[in-house]
């Protein structure tokens, strides 16, 4: 189907003249009339009485004008408000972010929507990593690698994640002097990016140490209550778990050993061609970032 055809038949019909129809649509009245005639040889019906000064439609004409003008009114809306997305956010910005940093997203998010009344947000808190190729995501929020090099990032901050667990656990159970007297002790293990139970545990040195255990949680929340419950070792943000330690509720575990700084990025699609709320969602984050957001925020994502 030729819209193009279709609409410039539509606005001959309404304005009368070839003449007026082709200034509106920007082309010359013959460039318009064998537009107009080709139409017709496709559809093999006459769809236009013409005279030298104008037209008008045939039965066959009045009755596909009147099934076409609501679908070019709805085709026009669909593309004026592509335009409007275009240049001004609008309409619905689907973000993913882990668990953890969901609430830290308020402070983004009030700024959009005070900027942006035309803007409406999908926040959705998630340990797994959405693809933003396939999946109805606009801009994810991730920590550590992004293995896609197709994907475009902007730096947020750093976090440096660490083992801990409760004074009274160790006591209990003691307090491991390597990475192996970890098989001896309950971990409390965080998901991978896509959903599994963490198998590893990153080490300063770069080192991945094999973990198991017999819980395991999503969400880093669950996992810092039990360790202050006493219920094991956990890897946690040191945002999560710095008050805890300050307040003697929690001790590093391997201090020297375990642990890894974690870099926080915006990630999206594409470079060019974004709606101006994906650019609005992108410019929020690197201001609340760069005045000390990200500084604030746990870890944004799971070791695996």
């Amino acid at each position: 189907m030729d819209l193009n055809a279709y609409r410039a038949f539509a606005l001959a019909v309404e304005h009368g003249t070839i003449t007026d129809a082709a200034a509106e649509l920007g082309v010359s009245r013959p460039t318009l009339s064998r537009q107009l005639t080709a139409l017709e040889e496709q559809l093999g019906l006459a769809l236009l009485h013409r005279t030298t000064r104008r037209v008008t439609a045939t039965p066959r004409g009045r009755r596909l004008y009147a099934e076409l003008r609501p679908i070019l009114d709805d085709f026009e809306g669909v593309q004026a408000r592509l335009h409007e997305e275009r240049s001004e956010p609008a309409g619905w910005l689907r973000v993913s972010v882990p668990p953890v940093i969901a609430t830290d997203m308020l402070p983004v998010l009030e700024t959009l929507h005070r900027d942006h009344p035309k803007l409406s947000i999908d926040l959705n808190a998630d340990v797994r990593w959405a693809d933003l190729h396939s999946d109805a995501v606009d801009v994810a929020v991730r920590a550590g690698r992004v293995g896609d090099a197709s994907l475009v990032q902007r730096r947020l901050g750093v976090r440096d994640v660490y083992a801990v667990a409760s004074p009274a656990y160790l006591e209990a159970h003691g307090r491991p002097r390597t990475v192996e007297a970890l098989a001896e002790h309950a971990l409390l293990r965080g998901k991978d990016p896509l959903g599994q139970p963490q198998l590893r545990w990153p080490t300063w040195s770069g080192a991945r140490v094999p973990v198991g255990g017999r819980f395991v949680s999503n969400d880093q929340r669950v996992l810092l209550e039990a360790a202050l419950h006493g219920s094991g070792i956990a890897l946690l943000s040191d945002v999560s778990a710095g008050q805890h330690l300050a307040d003697g509720r929690l001790e590093r575990v391997l201090p020297e050993i375990l642990g890894t700084a974690l870099i926080l990025h915006a990630v999206f699609a594409r470079r060019t061609m974004q709606p101006a709320a994906v650019r609005a969602c992108i410019d929020a984050l690197v201001d609340w970032a760069s005045a000390g957001g990200a500084e604030r925020m746990g870890e944004a994502g799971p070791v695996g």
